[in-house]
Formats: structure tokens, C-alpha cells, sequence
């Protein structure tokens, strides 16, 4: 997941930062629908692809967190990259972000080797997503980068290592934009098209299990390519800010009617496996539909329990893997059918119900790891090394 930041005002910036409520909640949801995913691929398929292909597109959710990601940073941290890249800011920046995004990669990743190599007999002999020699490239955020042969150990966590190398590129990118806004943005527009048509059309992907099977024209690359698609999702989500920023699309686009319809245009094409261009492309308008509402979309938004879900959905999506864990080592739920990742099909009523316990029981985890490392965590980070 690559995750984003609402800041709260005076939140790491020292500049007052108005709160975004909608992509809170937004992330929870986009966490959510990860995580069913995910169930889907581990443990039981209980909507087949040939009835809908809604839950099987779902990967698609993680480009909806880079975009999310870089409209965030934009509307937080770019004026710190107004006129140069001064070396206390770099670093402020830079602290912020390690310190939301490390430390529980770190915890979930050690305490799955722990369990793996230490506490069970899964890790003899290891399988493929768990071999020793990855262990090192997800410590370091170099496991979306094409060091590893295969997505690995804490499989969601790809999208931090590509998240942080968009961060690191952020402030040049907000440093050309304040400096020569028109032919940064029309640059910056070539990078997202030629990146998302070259993973999908020309990069040469390869099936990490089996290398005979075509890879789908899809961007649903991982450890391979995933930096490149983490940099134009983020990238994306910068250029949607600067038409945030401009007051007359704010209003065109504030309606729940404009949200709905993106809304149900995002539903359709999930469901058809439309092009995943198509899909990211609605992903940009829903993260500046949503933004801007004002009517009922925005309330329901608001509510305590959619802003909870939102500010655990970074726990949510890197501790599901506990939940899947025991499915990648042989277990199986009661009347599923098949054996191998993403074939262990089961009926709709039971695999729904599996489910929902599954869901019930991640939002618990979470909330656990939320309270207990992810926020204590970061406070600790920023206040020892921090602005």
C-alpha cells in the first residue's frame, strides 16, 4: 500500500495545512478492498472471475494509494520546495515520511520471519515467497526494484519501497513545479502515459511462478517494475492537486452527483477488467471529486468509524499477511475447492462469510498494531530526528 498522509494542521509543516477528511476515509476503504483481494488470492475465491472480475481487480487499489500519495504531498509539503531544496527541510521531509512508513514495514516484516524461521516449521524448506536471501531487499525498500525474483515475505509491502522512491524524487518535482509550472507539467504528463503504456505494453514482465504463462497487458506489477508504477501513480496525484488548485474545477467537481458517477464508472470498469488505464484514470477524478465535495459523499466521509478506518488502513494493509500466512502453508478453509494461490474457489454465502471474519478480525489486528507501533513509532521518530 503505498499509503498517504492527512496532516493535521502544524502536523510535521510548519505552515498551517488544511485536513483532507475524504482521503481518510477513502484509504480505509481502498485498505479494505486490498485486503479482500489478497483473501481471494490465499485463501478462497468466492465470486469467480466469470461472474465479476470486481475483487480480482482490486490490485488496482494500490494505484489508487499513489495517487492519493502524491496529491497529499503536494498539498502538504510543496511550498517547503518553493524556491530550493534547502538541506533541514530535505531532511524534515524526509524524517516525516520514514517515520510513517518504516517503522511498521520493519515490525511486520521481522515478526513474519520470526514466525516463518523461529516459531513454526514453515520455513523448512522455505517457499518461494519466503526464501532468506530476500530478506535483506525488504529491510532496505529495495524489493520493488527488481532484486528479488518474486514479490516476497510481507507481499503488500512492494508498494512501500516504491513509495519511498517517490518521495525521494518529490521535491525536485515540486521544486520544477514552483519553478517553471507549464513545461513541468507537460513533462511530467509524458512520464505518467509512457510509464503506465510501458509496463503494461513493453517492459518485458515475466509470471514470477510460472515464466511460460503470458503476463497480462496489465499494471499489475510488483517486484519487478513496481518502483516505476509507484513514481507514476505519485506523479499522477501531483498533477490532479494542481487542478485541485484551481477554483472553478473545485466547483465543477463538487456534487455527490460528479462523485457517484465516477463512483459507478470505477465499479463498471472493475467489473469488466476494462483497461487498468481506465481504471487509474477515474482513480485520479475520484481522488479530486471526492476531495472537493460538499454534499452527502463528504458527510458520510466524516463519520467517526469511515475516519478510523482510515487511519489504520496503513496497519490494515501490511497485516494481512498474518491472516494469509497460514493459507500459503497449507491450509485450507472448510469447502473450498482447487489447490494453488488464487484457485481455492468456495461457494458465495460460505467464502463471504470467511470473509467478513477475516476483515473483522484484520480491522482488531490492526487497530493493536495502530495504537501499539505505528503511532508510538512515528511520534518517537519525529521527535528525536524531526522538525
Amino acid at each position: 500500500m503505498n499509503q498517504t498522509v492527512t496532516a493535521k494542521p502544524n502536523q510535521i509543516t510548519d505552515h498551517k495545512v488544511e485536513y483532507l477528511p475524504s482521503l481518510t476515509a477513502l484509504r480505509g476503504i481502498a485498505a479494505l478492498l486490498v485486503a479482500v483481494f489478497h483473501f481471494e488470492m490465499a485463501a478462497a475465491r468466492f465470486v469467480p472471475a466469470a461472474q465479476s472480475m470486481f475483487f480480482e481487480k482490486c490490485y488496482l487499489m494500490v494505484d489508487l494509494f499513489f495517487i492519493m500519495s502524491g496529491f497529499i504531498m503536494m498539498h502538504v509539503y510543496s511550498n517547503h520546495f518553493k524556491n530550493n531544496i534547502q538541506a533541514s527541510t530535505l531532511k524534515n521531509f524526509l524524517v516525516a515520511r520514514f517515520a510513517r512508513v518504516y517503522p511498521l514495514h520493519l515490525f511486520s516484516l521481522l515478526l513474519l520471519v520470526v514466525i516463518v524461521r523461529w516459531l513454526t516449521d514453515w520455513g523448512n524448506p522455505p517457499i518461494l515467497l519466503e526464501q532468506p536471501s530476500d530478506i535483506l531487499p525488504n529491510i532496505f525498500l529495495l524489493h520493488s526494484f527488481g532484486f528479488t525474483k518474486i514479490y516476497s515475505w510481507n507481499i503488500p509491502s512492494w508498494s512501500i519501497s516504491a513509495e519511498w522512491a517517490a518521495y525521494l524524487l518529490f521535491p525536485v518535482i515540486a521544486l520544477c513545479i514552483n519553478k517553471k509550472k507549464t513545461i513541468s507539467v507537460i513533462l511530467l504528463i509524458i512520464l505518467v502515459v509512457v510509464a503506465y503504456y510501458s509496463i503494461m505494453y513493453v517492459l518485458p514482465r515475466k509470471n514470477p511462478i510460472n515464466p511460460l504463462i503470458p503476463v497480462p497487458h496489465n499494471l499489475n506489477t510488483t517486484f519487478d517494475y513496481g518502483y516505476i508504477r509507484g513514481i507514476a501513480g505519485f506523479t499522477a496525484g501531483v498533477l490532479v492537486y494542481l487542478i485541485y488548485e484551481l477554483r472553478d474545477f473545485r466547483k465543477a467537481f463538487s456534487s455527490d452527483m460528479v462523485s457517484l458517477l465516477v463512483i459507478i464508472g470505477i465499479i463498471l470498469s472493475l467489473h469488466f477488467s476494462l483497461n487498468d488505464g481506465i481504471t487509474v484514470s477515474l482513480f485520479a477524478i475520484l481522488v479530486l471529486s471526492i476531495t472537493v465535495n460538499t454534499g452527502r459523499i463528504a458527510s458520510f466521509c466524516n463519520r467517526k468509524f469511515m475516519q478510523f478506518l482510515g487511519n489504520i488502513s496503513y496497519s490494515v494493509y501490511l497485516m494481512q499477511i498474518f491472516l494469509q500466512e497460514p493459507f500459503s502453508h497449507g491450509m485450507y478453509l472448510p469447502g473450498t475447492i482447487g489447490v494453488g494461490r488464487g484457485k481455492q474457489n468456495i461457494e458465495f454465502f460460505s467464502g463471504a462469510m470467511y470473509c467478513m471474519i477475516y476483515l473483522i478480525l484484520l480491522v482488531l489486528l490492526s487497530y493493536i498494531t495502530y495504537q501499539w507501533v505505528e503511532r508510538p513509532c512515528r511520534k518517537f521518530i519525529n521527535r528525536i530526528w524531526g522538525n
